[in-house]
């Protein structure tokens, strides 16, 4: 049985459902959150990491911050799909690996950490002895949202490598769906809860020096989307991965000259700058969206001039799309559509 008794985790997005095992979702896409929630991992005890997800990975930020965390990059999709036995059993080797250290605690975890992860637990405590039901009453009890979908092809990987006769294979699978029966969920409203709770993304302006404008056309022009380090004051709290940056030229006749995105947190320069990675998606050193445009559009907007980086309010992010918008009928011949 799982004792009472777990490690308690309190900002990170994940739970203890043995001493050794955790299961949860990822780092949140905020810079200064995740590295807490890595701290309060490590402090926990968690010396090796299984991420899951098909669709991002987190080992820059593991390497960055916690380089003494083993971290295995095992993705699989989560699209209904079946998950093939070879794909339980390398996570199952490389977690027994781990585990052989008596020291050594695990943490798998997918997006959310409703299918994927507690899946993958659900195999781990398995190969661990764990019947069926204990199994899925230790992950749902420590993780409430966890739906399990892909628990009958983690048991039928199970009952492959343990060689179970017909009777013990009928057995589980009766286990499986009678504790299903007794625990079920509303996926798509945990889904929809986890969803509203994460928010959008933020955009923020970023000044460039007129140096910066020509060194950057000079990169663009190398590469059509490179991937620079935009210096800034401080990091944010919000500041997250993915949110959009905008460029701003602060010359009379300047205006924005690009759009990138973030990639990776802030890191300081050998000269002292904090740089923020960001790949580029459109420049233009003589002004993709001039200022005399946007200040046509809202003569209230005075973007620049705060400090970088300065979040985009709503109001500002909607001028700048209506300039682009703008910029789009022009370029069709048809502004005033």
């Amino acid at each position: 049985m799982v004792p009472m008794s777990l490690p308690s985790l309190s900002v990170a997005n994940a739970q203890f459902v043995t001493p050794r095992v955790a299961v949860g979702g990822d780092l949140a896409p905020e810079f200064a959150l995740a590295r807490r929630q890595l701290q309060e991992l490590t402090d926990a005890g968690i010396t090796h990491i299984a991420d899951l997800r098909d669709e991002w990975n987190d080992a820059e930020l593991v390497g960055y911050w916690a380089s003494e965390v083993e971290y295995l990059y095992h993705p699989v999709q989560d699209a209904g799909q079946r998950i093939p036995v070879d794909w339980f059993e390398r996570l199952n080797e490389w977690v027994s690996d781990a585990l052989a250290d008596p020291d050594a605690k695990v943490l798998v975890h997918c997006h959310m950490g409703v299918n994927r992860g507690p899946s993958a637990a659900f195999a781990i405590l398995l190969g661990q002895g764990m019947s069926v039901r204990e199994a899925l009453t230790a992950i749902r009890s420590q993780r409430p949202v966890a739906v399990i979908d892909y628990a009958d092809d983690a048991l039928d990987w199970h009952l492959a490598r343990t060689g179970a006769d017909r009777y013990a294979k009928g057995g589980a699978r009766r286990s499986l769906t009678m504790w299903r029966k007794a625990n079920q969920i509303d996926k798509l409203a945990v889904i929809r809860q986890i969803r509203d709770s994460e928010g959008g993304g933020a955009s923020w302006c970023v000044t460039l020096g007129h140096e910066n404008v020509a060194a950057l056309a000079g990169l663009v022009e190398a590469s059509p989307n490179p991937t620079i380090g935009v210096a800034i004051d401080s990091e944010p709290e919000a500041l997250a991965i993915r949110d959009e940056v905008v460029l701003w030229d602060p010359a009379p006749e300047g205006g924005v000259v690009g759009f990138g995105w973030v990639v990776a947190p802030p890191r300081p320069s050998a000269g002292g700058d904090l740089l923020l990675p960001v790949v580029m998606m459109g420049f233009n050193a003589d002004g993709l969206l001039p200022a005399e445009m946007l200040r046509m559009i809202a003569p209230e907007l005075s973007l620049g001039g705060g400090p970088n980086p300065t979040r985009l309010t709503e109001l500002e992010v909607q001028v700048l799309n209506a300039g682009l918008r703008l910029l789009a009928r022009m370029a069709a011949g048809n502004p005033g559509a």
